[in-house]
């Protein structure tokens, strides 16, 4: 059991404050100082360093960090399996990014509460850069990300390939007929929000064709997928998705995939968890029986 101290620490490392993060616990910024100074005096090293008045962690601060939201994340799991033992009811805690949460989980999710229906289940739907976040704060279990991670922080395993393509209103007229993706720049075209792994898979695949978003003759960035494929149906500009999110728009007619000659796009799905889980036996069966029966 992690003791008030290591709270502190961990919440100064967040805040990079000690004023922030005595007002984050309600405590006085004394007390804080002496946590700090504990935990310093028991490793025999500091943890923090000044640049001027900004506070950084050093190395051996870093590596505190690191053990102690895995020691943490190892004791939030643990009482979630201790509570389902004492009260015979599974929880599950986990996040997807918006476009996996949207089209990919339900039926995964039917799956697993038709047999388990007593479960406690939450899912987190957010963009990849604050699925990792709560990861890292012990906020969630693992993750389903469309969107690039630092591979070498987490453990990972495939869930599934997804085609990534561009689409249009199904009215729309080309000035001239596209045949590869630098055809594409004469258009308007419309992203998501920086953070989204929708973004970070088309921007890399414009990086590796050589194009950036400048090189468009317009940008609109929407938060809201179907606000964006509302704009696309609209003849407002083109965009990248998913095929899955836009195979009812696609099989209805409203919108169109844009044939290119080119190889087509492919991205895996991932489900990612911190390394260092004294449960990941635990995770594995859970994926199993979740995502990949």
């Amino acid at each position: 059991m992690l003791d008030n101290r290591t709270e502190t620490f961990l919440t100064v490392c967040r805040e990079m404050s000690f004023t922030k993060a005595a007002r984050a616990l309600h405590i006085s910024q004394p007390a804080v100082s002496q946590h700090i100074q504990y935990l310093e005096d028991y490793y025999g090293t500091k943890l923090f360093h000044f640049e001027g008045k900004k506070i950084c962690l050093t190395d051996a601060g870093l590596l505190l960090q690191k053990s102690f939201n895995s020691l943490r994340n190892n004791e939030i799991y643990l009482k979630e399996q201790i509570a389902m033992l004492k009260n015979k009811r599974n929880t599950l805690r986990f996040g997807a990014t918006l476009t996996v949460g949207e089209y990919m989980i339900s039926g995964p999710l039917i799956h697993y509460l038709k047999s388990h229906p007593d479960s406690d289940v939450t899912v987190t739907v957010a963009n990849t850069k604050k699925l990792l976040s709560s990861l890292d704060n012990g906020e969630i279990d693992f993750a389903l990300l469309e969107g690039n991670f630092p591979h070498t922080s987490y453990r990972h395993r495939a869930y599934r390939q997804e085609q990534f393509i561009p689409v249009c209103c199904q009215s729309h007229v080309f000035a001239h007929p596209p045949a590869a993706l630098h055809d594409l720049t004469a258009e308007s075209l419309i992203i998501r929000e920086p953070g989204s792994g929708t973004r970070m898979i088309m921007e890399q695949a414009l990086e590796d064709a050589d194009i950036a978003l400048k090189d468009f003759a317009n940008i609109i960035t929407i938060g809201n997928m179907n606000t964006i494929k509302e704009l696309v149906t609209a003849d407002c500009g083109i965009t990248f998705l998913y095929k899955t999110a836009v195979k009812k728009e696609l099989a209805d007619g409203i919108l169109r995939e844009i044939e290119l000659p080119s190889p087509g796009i492919t991205h895996e799905i991932s489900i990612v968890w911190k390394k260092n889980n004294l449960f990941d036996a635990s995770l594995e069966q859970l994926f199993e029986e979740l995502f990949l029966t």
